[in-house]
C-alpha cells in the first residue's frame, strides 16, 4: 500500500466517528451514506465494513421515525446480527399491524371473519429482504445503506405509498462475520499485486458458501436468528434474498426459476414468484438495464436457497442473482459481436443460459464443486480463464434474444456500482408492486394458509398427521432433536399424553404428533417424506436433465429417526404442545463405582468426552447382540447422575469387577487439516461438528505438515473432502500472497507417511481419499474415479447403507441406516500385503441403494464399500467415501467419525492395540 493510500485509509477511519456525530446532530434527519462514508456507495475499490453498516442503521433508527433498529443476537464471532424495520411512523408505532400479520398466518388459531376482514382492509404486506449471505457477494450489503436512506428521508409519492402499505424487514447481511473477513481481505490487497488473490479461508467461521443450505437444520447462529424472525416473530408474506452470480453472462437473474416444481408448494406461491419477479425485470428494463434473465439455472424444487425455504411456509420467496465484480474492483469483458456465430454453450434454452459459473452452485451441481472461491469469490471471476488475474473476460457466449432474455448482455465494463444500481432498482420495484397489490397479496396468502389447514382437517392428499414414535427408535434423543428442528422451522409439534390408535396401529404415550391441520404442514411434510425428483426433458426425445443441486433432505433418514405418515384422521387425543427441545429421561440404577451405558447415537460422544476430560477411564465392549456398551471407572456418582439427566443416558452402576472393555482409549488428540485454497467447507462443517460434540481439535496448515513430527502431537489427522491434487499443490499463482501459496507438497505427504508408520490414524473423507489411494500401496480402489457424469452422478441424495455393527468403528450406528451422498468415492478391496488388513465398515446394499432423491448409475455402487479401514500395523488409514458428518445434518452416521477418533487414542491407553 502506498504512503498516500495508507494516509487516506487512516484519515477515513478517524473521520468516520466525527461524520457520524455530525449526521446525528440534525434532529429528524439522516445524512446520506456518502456523507458519512466519504465516498459514494459502490465506488470502485471502496467497501463499507460491517461495523460502519451497523452504525449507519443505528443512525437511521435514531434519526428517522420511519426506521426501527433491532439487534437480533450475536453471530458466530460475536458480531451484531441486525434487522431494520421500516414503515410509515404510525404503522411502525402500532403493534396491531404485527398482530394482524401473525393472524394472517393463523397463529394462535384461525382469524375470525371480522379479523380476516380487518387484515384485508388494514393489514400491511410484510416483506423481508435478506442480503449477502455469501460474503463475497457483497453488493447487497452495500446497497442496503442507500435503500434505508431513501426510505427514511424521501417524501415522493412512490416512497410514501410503500411506507403506508408495506412493512419492510431488512437484514443488511445474513453473514456479518464473512462481510468483515471479505472487506478486510479486500482492503489489505487493493492496489497491490495480490489484489486477485482469493481469500484463503472460509468466509463464514464454519460453513463458507453453505450457509444458505442450513435453513432446515439451523446449526448456525445466523440461521437460527433468521428462522426466529421469519417463523416466530413477524411471519412475512414476501421474502427476497439477494445474491450474486458468475460474471461472464447475464447481469441479473429474477424469478421465476425453472422446472421442476415441488408438489408440496401451493401453486399460488409459484404464481406470485413470477408476478413479483417480473415486476423487478420490468423496472430494470424500463431503466435501460441489459442482461435480465429468468427461467434459468435455479430450480423450483429444492430446499436450498434461503428465501426458497419460505415456499413451504406459504411465503412468496424470491431470489435475485446479480453478476459479480472482483468484490469492489471493476471487471472488463470483451464485447460480443451481434449476429456473430454463437460460441459453444450458447443458444436458447432454460437452464444455464448465460449463467455459467454461478456462484450458488452446490457441490455436486452442474458446473463443478463449489469451494467458497468461485465466480463471485474474492479476486476471482470464474473457475476458468482469468482466475487469479485481472485480465478482461472473453465475450459472453449467450447473446440470443428470447422470451426469458430479451436484451442480452453483450459485454463491457462492470462495477460494484452497477451491482448496487441493479439491486436498488429491483428492490424498490418489489416494494412498489407489493404496495400496489397489497390487498390481493393478503387475500391470496390468506387463501393459501386457509386451504393448507383445511386440507389437513380433511386429510386431503391422504395425510392427516406425521408421528414420531418414542418406542422402537435407535436413539430416542435423535427423535427429540428432530422435533426440535421442526419447531425452529415454525412447525407445531405435540406430545400425546396417553396411548392412542392411528391407522389401526397402537402408539404409546409420549409419541410426538405433527398434525397436518396447521399452517406450516407443507414444510413438515416436505422435510420428512421421501423426495422423488421429477424427470425434466427439454423435448420429447431429449435426455433427462440432471438436477441443479441437492435432491433429498429427508430429516428422519439423516437423523436415523423413524416417522409414520398417518392417512386417516386422528381420533381425539389429549396432547401437549411442545415448546423447545423435549426432555429425554435418563437415570442411574444400581450401586457401585463401575458404570456402563449403551452407546447409541451421537449424543453418547458428549458423555464420553466429558468423562475423559474429568479423568474417567473409558472403554468400549461389544455384546453378543452386536450392541456396544461404554464402561467407565474413576468417576464420581454425582458426575454420572448429571450426565444421565442432561443427556438422557440410562446408566447401570455396579461394584462387580467385570472384564475390561474390548477397546480402552484416552481423549484423542485430533488435528484437522485446513487448506489455504479459499477454505474448505467440508473442513468447516467437520470442525463445527467436532466442537459441538466436545472433541479437542487443533487446526493445522501446510507448514505444519511440512514440518513433520506429527505423531508426537496427534493421534488422528483428518483431511476433509477435497481433491487430492489441491491438497498437494494448492494455489501457486504469482498473484497469490506468498504465505498462502502451494499445498502440503512432497514433504507434507512424507510427513503423513511417517505419521501413519508411527501408529497414527489418518482419516480421509470424500475425494481426499484419493490422497491415500493414489500415493500409498493400500488395497483399495476408488470405483468412482474415471466415471463420467453420464455414467454416474449424484448432486445430493440419501442412500441406504449397511454397517458391520461388530466393527470397532461402528458403535452407536444402526445396522441398516442412511447416509448422504454427493459424488464421492465408493470402493472395492483389492490384493494387499500380508501386513495390511483392509475391512469394510459400511457398504451400499446389493439392491435399492437410493433412499431419497435422484441418483444416476445406482447399479455401479450396489454392493460396494462406502467406508473402509486399512490397518497398516501399527498405523491405520480410514477412508470415508460417504462423508459421515455432511453439513452437520447426518446424525445417523456421526458416530462413525467419532469412533475413528477414539480408536486413534487406543494405543496410548492400552499396552497392545486391537487389530481390525
Amino acid at each position: 500500500m502506498t504512503t498516500r493510500r495508507a494516509l487516506l485509509v487512516l484519515l477515513t477511519a478517524l473521520a468516520f466517528p466525527v461524520m457520524r456525530s455530525l449526521a446525528a446532530t440534525a434532529a429528524g434527519t439522516l445524512s446520506a451514506p456518502e456523507q458519512v462514508l466519504g465516498y459514494r456507495v459502490g465506488a470502485d475499490n471502496k467497501l463499507a465494513r460491517w461495523d460502519q453498516i451497523v452504525d449507519y442503521m443505528k443512525l437511521a433508527g435514531a434519526n428517522s421515525d420511519r426506521v426501527r433498529f433491532r439487534e437480533l443476537g450475536k453471530t458466530s464471532q460475536n458480531n451484531p446480527f441486525i434487522a431494520v424495520e421500516i414503515a410509515a411512523p404510525d404503522v411502525l408505532r402500532n403493534a396491531r399491524y404485527q398482530q394482524l400479520e401473525r393472524k394472517l398466518y393463523f397463529q394462535d388459531g384461525a382469524p375470525t371473519d371480522s379479523e380476516r376482514d380487518e387484515i384485508f382492509r388494514q393489514g400491511k404486506v410484510v416483506v423481508v429482504i435478506t442480503c449477502s449471505i455469501h460474503a463475497t457477494e457483497i453488493g447487497a450489503s452495500q446497497m442496503s445503506l442507500e435503500l434505508v436512506h431513501r426510505l427514511a428521508t424521501e417524501d415522493s409519492p412512490a416512497v410514501k405509498k410503500i411506507l403506508e402499505n408495506v412493512i419492510l424487514l431488512l437484514v443488511p447481511s445474513l453473514n456479518p462475520d464473512g462481510q468483515i473477513m471479505v472487506t478486510d481481505w479486500f482492503n489489505k490487497n487493493v492496489g497491490t499485486p495480490y489484489m486477485p488473490s482469493p481469500i484463503p479461508y472460509l468466509y463464514h467461521p464454519y460453513v463458507g458458501h453453505d450457509n444458505n443450505r442450513d435453513m432446515y437444520m439451523f446449526t448456525q447462529k445466523e440461521s437460527q436468528h433468521t428462522a426466529r424472525l421469519l417463523w416466530h416473530d413477524w411471519f412475512p408474506s414476501v421474502w427476497l434474498d439477494e445474491h450474486q452470480q458468475g460474471s461472464n453472462g447475464a447481469r441479473i437473474f429474477v424469478m421465476p426459476a425453472t422446472d421442476p416444481i415441488n408438489p408440496n408448494v401451493h401453486p399460488l406461491i409459484y404464481r406470485w414468484n413470477g408476478i413479483l419477479g417480473q415486476s423487478q425485470a420490468a423496472a430494470l428494463e424500463a431503466a435501460g438495464k441489459e442482461g435480465i434473465i429468468y427461467n434459468s439455472t435455479y430450480t423450483n424444487f429444492w430446499e436450498g436457497a434461503m428465501a426458497w425455504s419460505g415456499w413451504w411456509h406459504n411465503q412468496i420467496g424470491l431470489l435475485t442473482e446479480v453478476a459479480g465484480a472482483r468484490v469492489a474492483a471493476p471487471i472488463e469483458q470483451q464485447r460480443a459481436v451481434p449476429g456473430g456465430s454463437p460460441q459453444a454453450g450458447a443458444g436458447p434454452g432454460g437452464r444455464g443460459g448465460g449463467l455459467s459459473g454461478a456462484s450458488d452452485r452446490g457441490e455436486g451441481a452442474p458446473g463443478g464443486r463449489d469451494r467458497g472461491v468461485g465466480a463471485a469469490g474474492v479476486g476471482t471471476i470464474s473457475s476458468g480463464p482469468g482466475q487469479f488475474s485481472d485480465a478482461p473476460l472473453p465475450p459472453p457466449t449467450d447473446i440470443t434474444p428470447r422470451t426469458e432474455y430479451p436484451r442480452p448482455w453483450m459485454g463491457g465494463r462492470w462495477t460494484l456500482r452497477d451491482i448496487v444500481d441493479y439491486e436498488l432498482i429491483a428492490t424498490m420495484a418489489l416494494l412498489d408492486t407489493a404496495a400496489d397489490r397489497r390487498e390481493a397479496i393478503l387475500r391470496q396468502i390468506y387463501e393459501v394458509n386457509r386451504q393448507t389447514i383445511e386440507d389437513g382437517h380433511k386429510a386431503k392428499g391422504n395425510l392427516a398427521a406425521i408421528l414420531v414414535p418414542v418406542s422402537g427408535q435407535h436413539d430416542p434423543r435423535e427423535a427429540a432433536h428432530l422435533v426440535d428442528r421442526l419447531q425452529m422451522g415454525g412447525v407445531d409439534v405435540y406430545r400425546a399424553d396417553a396411548a392412542f390408535t392411528a391407522d389401526d396401529q397402537q402408539y404409546a404415550a409420549g409419541t410426538f404428533v405433527i398434525p397436518m391441520a396447521q399452517v406450516f404442514s407443507r414444510y413438515a411434510k416436505d422435510m420428512l417424506e421421501t423426495q422423488t425428483y421429477p424427470e425434466v426433458r427439454r423435448g420429447p426425445n431429449g435426455p433427462p436433465e440432471p438436477p441443479y443441486d441437492v435432491t433429498a433432505w429427508s430429516l428422519g433418514m439423516m437423523l436415523g429417526v423413524q416417522t409414520v405418515f398417518v392417512k386417516n384422521p386422528l381420533p381425539a387425543i389429549k396432547m401437549t404442545k411442545l415448546n423447545g427441545l423435549p426432555n429425554v429421561r435418563g437415570e442411574v440404577s444400581g450401586n457401585g463405582s463401575r458404570f456402563s451405558f449403551e452407546y447409541k447415537g451421537p449424543d453418547t460422544a458428549i458423555a464420553i468426552n466429558r468423562l475423559l476430560k474429568d479423568g474417567g477411564k473409558v472403554s468400549f465392549k461389544s455384546a453378543s447382540d452386536a450392541t456396544w456398551r461404554v464402561s467407565v471407572t474413576n468417576v464420581s456418582r454425582s458426575k454420572i447422575d448429571d450426565l444421565a439427566s442432561s443427556l438422557g443416558l440410562n446408566v447401570m452402576a455396579s461394584d462387580v469387577a467385570g472384564t475390561q472393555g474390548d477397546l480402552v482409549f484416552e481423549a484423542p488428540r485430533v488435528a484437522m487439516y485446513q487448506p489455504w485454497t479459499g477454505g474448505n467447507m467440508d473442513e468447516g462443517w467437520t470442525r463445527w461438528v467436532l466442537e459441538q460434540y466436545e472433541f479437542n481439535l487443533t487446526s493445522i496448515h501446510n507448514a505444519d505438515l511440512r514440518a513433520g513430527k506429527l505423531r508426537q502431537r496427534f493421534d488422528a489427522i483428518i483431511v476433509a473432502d477435497q481433491d487430492s491434487h489441491a491438497v498437494l499443490e494448492g494455489f501457486d499463482a504469482a498473484t497469490i500472497r506468498p504465505e498462502y501459496r502451494g499445498g502440503i507438497g512432497a514433504s507434507g505427504l512424507e510427513s503423513l507417511t511417517q505419521f501413519v508408520a508411527e501408529g497414527g490414524t489418518l482419516i480421509t473423507m470424500g475425494n481426499a481419499c484419493d490422497l491415500a489411494i493414489d500415493n500409498w500401496p493400500i488395497p483399495v480402489r476408488n470405483l468412482k474415479k474415471g466415471l463420467t457424469r453420464d455414467q454416474h452422478f449424484a448432486p445430493g441424495a440419501i442412500l441406504r447403507i449397511e454397517v458391520d455393527t461388530r466393527h470397532p468403528l461402528a458403535p452407536g450406528v444402526a445396522a441398516a441406516t442412511y447416509g448422504f451422498y454427493i459424488n464421492s468415492p465408493f470402493f472395492s478391496i483389492v490384493e494387499g500385503f500380508a501386513s495390511q488388513n483392509a475391512t469394510v465398515v459400511a457398504r451400499f446394499p446389493n439392491t435399492n441403494v437410493l433412499a431419497s432423491g435422484w441418483l444416476r448409475g445406482e447399479e455401479l455402487m450396489a454392493g460396494h464399500a462406502a467406508v473402509v479401514s486399512v490397518d497398516l500395523n501399527p498405523g491405520r488409514v480410514i477412508l470415508f467415501g460417504l462423508r459421515p458428518q455432511h453439513r452437520a445434518q447426518t446424525h445417523a452416521t456421526f458416530p462413525l467419525l467419532f469412533n475413528a477418533l477414539y480408536l486413534s487414542a487406543q494405543d496410548r491407553a492400552a499396552p497392545t492395540k486391537t487389530s481390525y
